[in-house]
């Protein structure tokens, strides 16, 4: 979740803000390609459950 080479520390990420984390996903944000015609939505919602469990490894 933590990139040295500067991408987004997920492990900040606000926990109350699920809607903006799948609209970057979807979407794409700065450097970040958009991934909604490849991830499903439950995917998505396994990557957000994975963020909000705070796992390092």
């Amino acid at each position: 979740m933590l990139d040295p080479q500067g991408a987004f520390d997920l492990r900040a990420f606000p926990r109350d803000q699920r809607a903006r984390f799948v609209n970057a996903v979807t979407k794409g944000k700065n450097s970040m390609p958009p991934w909604g015609d490849l991830l499903k939505p439950e995917d998505v919602d396994a990557l957000w459950a994975y963020v909000v469990a705070g796992e390092t490894q």
